[in-house]
């Protein structure tokens, strides 16, 4: 397997620290909100991901935080808890807050048929408190944890305290932006200054790892006790915290936004360093933005917020929404519009067609992988997850002369990596559509034909009204109940 390693600037193969052994640490969602499309499409990369590297043969250990504490809006150390500042505009309890919107995450995942970290299907109403069995890991549960990291931190010289919290000294790191080589000098111009908030912070770039219940957040709602006094921890000590404990002081794959190239990761890999004395993570590997309107990337803080719900309630299946993200790799900024989304849809539903006639002619007849064509899918995976090469030997082999059952085997194996349920989608017993829907249906097409697209719009509309959707296919149409 070779992937992009932001540290190295380019594409390398993948030596984990085990032997046929991955580790691998996700920053996943802060549960303030439901997820928008642009954190959906992280956790679809990272979902190939995973699926791909146990197809190519590794046992992959992978963790995902939650994080219920401490994220501050903008990123920044005095802002306001996304947590909190949520709990406080729906009049609930910040724990209630976290608990709604992570039944949100485990919902939008199931839909989307991304696993959990432990590699397993989720069952979006399972009990919270089994979250960490699937290989969840809750920022609020482990504050000892990220208690005891800081002072190893503070034994070995790397933090200064101040009236109102604890810091991180980045000038006592010499490579401390690797990530993007900027001088400290240089990075200090994109700084936001904060020493005014924090007359005894010593450097606009040292960055809060323990917020004392003081000042401004006299009356935080969450806190703990600390040796530095009552309060909660900053936003980059939990992942560090979190991934070392489960993983180790050593691991192999960190993966996130590129947004967390320019603070987030920097300081979580000073603090490995300030902890243990040497960095933690190997290979750390970042997806670019999904973008929407005027390129603008998709996201929440910029108001430009898009749910899956959303998505969906525009007619669209969530395989299609896997479609579009799986199909385009992860160092590829996407762009989000409804007709990249039809796109997909016309794609996945062309290759369900396609399939469909295979599997009628190949029903009941013994089958095989075929090996030829698994060895090029597992290259196209290992150069850099090349999902759309991927894509290409499968619609090499549909046009192949192998035979019917050989294919489809082949592609359902396939499937293990693409996520689309494509077994279910082809072997599905052919629903009983009402004459009356079929002939809404064929109506509408011909209203198309005559370019009179209001009265297409309204045999569409009519057609949903009796509980069911026309999508338009490459060959025609399908019909599926809403």
């Amino acid at each position: 397997m070779k992937l992009y390693n932001t540290l190295e600037k380019k594409v390398v193969p993948i030596k984990p620290f085990k032997e046929g052994k991955i580790s691998m640490y996700n920053c996943g969602p802060t549960v303030y909100f439901r997820m928008h499309i642009g954190n959906i499409r992280a956790y679809v990369d990272w979902d190939i991901l995973h699926r791909s590297l146990t197809y190519v043969g590794y046992e992959v250990e992978r963790i995902m935080n939650l994080t219920d504490v401490g994220h501050m809006s903008a990123d920044e150390d005095f802002g306001e808890d996304k947590v909190e500042k949520q709990a406080e505009e729906e009049g609930k309890d910040p724990l209630d807050i976290a608990n709604y919107y992570i039944r949100t995450v485990l919902d939008d995942f199931s839909k989307l048929n991304i696993l959990s970290p432990k590699g397993n299907k989720i069952n979006p109403n399972m009990p919270l408190d089994k979250l960490e069995e699937e290989g969840w890991t809750r920022a609020t549960e482990y504050i000892d944890e990220m208690i005891e990291m800081v002072k190893k931190m503070e034994k070995n010289g790397y933090t200064y305290e101040t009236t109102q919290a604890v810091y991180f000294d980045v000038t006592k790191i010499d490579n401390y932006n690797i990530f993007t080589n900027q001088s400290l000098e240089e990075k200090l111009e994109g700084v936001r200054e904060e020493v005014g908030i924090d007359p005894e912070k010593r450097h606009p770039a040292d960055f809060v790892l323990w917020m004392k219940r003081v000042g401004k957040y006299k009356n935080h709602i969450m806190h703990w006790n600390s040796p530095w006094g009552d309060g909660f921890p900053g936003w980059h000590i939990e992942c560090s915290a979190m991934s070392t404990s489960v993983l180790g002081e050593y691991f192999d794959i960190h993966t996130g936004g590129i947004d967390h190239i320019s603070v987030h990761h920097p300081n979580e890999r000073a603090q490995n360093i300030g902890a243990f004395g040497h960095p933690s993570v190997k290979y750390w590997i970042h997806n670019d933005f999904l973008t929407g309107i005027e390129d603008t990337k998709i996201s929440k803080s910029e108001g430009t917020g898009v749910s899956l719900p959303d998505a969906l309630s525009l007619g669209f299946d969530p395989m299609d929404v896997r479609y579009l993200f799986a199909s385009v790799n992860y160092r590829v900024q996407l762009k989000y519009t409804k007709e990249s989304l039809e796109g997909a849809r016309n794609a996945r539903l062309s290759l369900i067609s396609k399939l469909r006639a295979i599997y009628n002619s190949a029903s009941g007849v013994e089958s095989e992988i075929l090996e030829e064509y698994k060895e090029r899918f597992v290259n196209e995976l290992e150069n850099n997850l090349n999902v759309s090469g991927a894509l290409a030997v499968i619609s090499e082999l549909l046009k192949s002369k192998e035979k019917s059952a050989n294919i489809l085997a082949t592609v359902y194996d396939f499937d293990r990596v693409l996520g689309l349920n494509l077994k279910r989608e082809v072997e599905q017993k052919d629903m009983d559509i009402p004459e009356v829907v079929l002939k809404l249906a064929n109506e509408r097409v011909e209203a198309r034909k005559a370019k009179n697209y209001d009265m297409a719009d309204k045999k569409r509309e009519e057609i949903e009204i009796k509980g069911y959707r026309m999508i338009d296919t490459p060959d025609g149409f399908t019909i599926e109940e809403i």
